[in-house]
């Protein structure tokens, strides 16, 4: 477990230790300043899901406090398993939105409709955190989800959050075999392959046709 007295004095301007990537923690550093109540907190990987090369992790990230019971994680757990990979993807989408983080001290969403976002419904159901999914484009930067830290504060008054997820290895910690929970893999919808999927199948088919034609040649000119 790292110390977030430590973590919140090095993005405070102070002493940034050697396991840190000081780039990284210093880049973060500048916003940090800025914003108002800006702590660091202890951040839960819930659920990871892939499509494609795409790699998803939702997070649920404490408001009040720095930690989550137990009992808690449990719940969300229990509801975000049981969500279709498409909520997660979507919620993705909304997570880079400037209105996402517009949150109530209870961590409820305001100024947006969270019936068009299953996971912001769900979030708002548990007081005093909030649920938000992050994503990354490869599947070689899959390490950049696997983070159980966090910066946060108001990045404008009165309720605007900025949530800074920090990965295990700008803080030198190992990997964590936990960044990926639940559903590891889902299989894409009909219609949802890839341009190099459908560029195969296609070159298949062509195969195929050609292996029939000379077939059919060898046959006559055999007889």
């Amino acid at each position: 477990m790292l110390d977030l007295k430590q973590l919140t004095a090095a993005l405070e301007g102070g002493e940034i230790p050697p396991s840190f990537d000081a780039k990284a923690i210093g880049k973060l550093s500048k916003r940090f300043l800025k914003w108002n109540s800006a702590r660091v907190v202890n951040l839960y990987p819930i659920r990871g899901v892939a499509h494609e090369d795409t790699r998803y992790c939702l997070y649920a990230c404490p408001l009040q406090g720095t930690t989550i019971d137990e009992e808690t994680l449990r719940a969300i757990h229990a509801e975000i398993d049981a969500l279709e990979i498409g909520h997660i993807r979507y919620d993705s989408v909304q997570s880079e939105g400037a209105d996402y983080y517009r949150l109530d001290e209870h961590g409820n969403h305001c100024g947006m409709d969270v019936d068009d976002d299953v996971v912001a419904a769900i979030s708002d159901r548990f007081d005093g955190l909030v649920l938000f999914t992050r994503t990354v484009f490869s599947a070689k930067q899959a390490a950049r989800l696997d983070c159980h830290y966090a910066a946060l504060g108001i990045a404008k008054e009165p309720n605007e959050y900025s949530i800074e997820p920090l990965s295990n290895a700008s803080l030198g910690l190992a990997a964590s075999s936990q960044r990926f929970r639940g559903k590891m893999v889902e299989i894409p919808d009909a219609g949802e392959e890839s341009p190099a999927v459908e560029k195969y199948r296609q070159l298949m088919t062509l195969v195929m046709a050609l292996m029939l034609i000379a077939a059919v040649i060898w046959y006559f000119i055999k007889g």
